[in-house]
């Protein structure tokens, strides 16, 4: 008896195409998933790398008296805008961490700022006083004794192992993170006793510091340094929180690059990097007469417009500086703060001059103000 052979069922191609429509979305909905879990960790990490920021610039306040000056290229301020510092390649020693003194601006009768007469160029300068090497500066001290002070120097890079050398008080300052104190002025006397022939009042070349001879190992230090050792303030979790500068995109925004990422990393500026690879600014109100304990009242950070909310809630702004849209609505807090940080953010984009535009640029900046 002959026993017919069973016919094997199959999908059909329709079928196969809506199992594989099926598949697709399943993967697609849980890449959008992970990708926005990543990006709220990143966020998460950043905020509290700042908030240690926070702690840290406290704790450098209650040891100098003052907060950290702003560091960057007065090349931004000087009315072109148009930084000092090589754009490309390594740049000069110093470079990018003169002080931005900047102020006081005009007041009216009431001592209030008078923004009229500050004319649109002042304004926009204004915008510009953020610092990103600041805090690598005075919170860690990654130069060596003829940067801060502390530390031993290091000719070419390389650790010197002569016994002259390894004899000197420098290189006993080991690890070489630290600063020595940087004085009444806050930046190892640029200010009030610059040092002599120097370029002029601020600048990196203007600090009295240890200066290496023709052997590149003498321990000459002005006796203006001969204070305490300060810091480290804060402790870096890993290499990926600080990058490089390279130089100023035409808006004032720093160009940086991660270890790795460029020739000659040690070479450059340092600043702290966010988890999304942004430079983390730092704003502080001006200081006149060259003492970073006293505070210039003609202006405030309610006047920085990257600081300002995308959206207030009820009571919660008042008319500041106008920025370049006309919009004068600022915050309280920023009005009362001392000091700021700030993160562009997850998309990685600011608008530096105006608080709120069609693209969103600045909805997502993450800020953190001091007291």
């Amino acid at each position: 008896m002959r026993i017919p052979a069973r016919r094997t069922a199959g999908f059909s191609v329709v079928e196969i195409l809506v199992v594989l429509g099926i598949v697709i979305g399943v993967i697609s909905t849980v890449i959008v998933g992970l990708n926005v879990a990543a990006g709220r960790a990143r966020t998460a990490n950043t905020e509290f790398l700042m908030n240690s920021m926070t702690s840290a610039i406290s704790r450098f306040r209650s040891e100098t008296g003052y907060l950290p000056l702003s560091l960057g290229d007065p090349g931004l301020l000087g009315g072109s805008g148009t930084p000092r510092g090589p754009i490309n390649g390594p740049p000069t020693l110093g470079w990018a961490r003169d002080g931005l003194g900047f102020g006081p601006l005009p007041v009216g009768n009431d001592g209030s700022p008078a923004y009229g007469a500050w004319g649109p160029q002042g304004r926009q300068r204004l915008q510009l006083v953020g610092s990103a090497t600041a805090l690598p500066e005075f919170l860690l001290g990654l130069g060596d004794r003829s940067q801060d002070g502390y530390g031993v120097i290091k000719p070419g890079g390389v650790l010197p192992t002569d016994a002259a050398s390894v004899n000197t008080p420098g290189y006993r300052e080991q690890p070489t993170l630290g600063i020595r104190d940087p004085g009444r002025d806050g930046l190892w006397g640029a200010y009030v006793s610059p040092r002599q022939g120097s370029p002029g009042n601020g600048l990196f070349a203007s600090r009295n510091l240890a200066t290496p001879n023709a052997a590149g190992n003498t321990e000459k230090v002005n006796p203006f340094l001969k204070g305490k050792s300060l810091g480290p303030y804060l402790e870096v979790k890993s290499d990926a929180e600080v990058g490089a500068l390279l130089g100023f995109a035409a808006d004032g925004t720093p160009q940086v690059a991660k270890p790795g990422e460029v020739n000659d990393f040690d070479a450059y500026p340092k600043v702290f990097l966010d988890y999304f690879g942004n430079p983390i600014m730092y704003y502080r109100r001006g200081w006149v007469n060259g003492d970073p304990r006293t505070i210039d009242q003609s202006w405030s950070l309610a006047d920085i417009v990257a600081l300002r909310p995308a959206r207030f809630g009820s009571g919660e702004d008042f008319d500041a500086m106008p920025d370049t849209a006309g919009d004068t609505s600022a915050s309280r807090a920023a009005r009362a703060a001392e000091f700021a940080l700030l993160s562009i953010g997850p998309d990685r984009r600011w608008n530096p001059q105006v608080r709120a535009d069609a693209e969103g640029f600045n909805e997502d900046n993450l800020v953190r103000f001091g007291p």
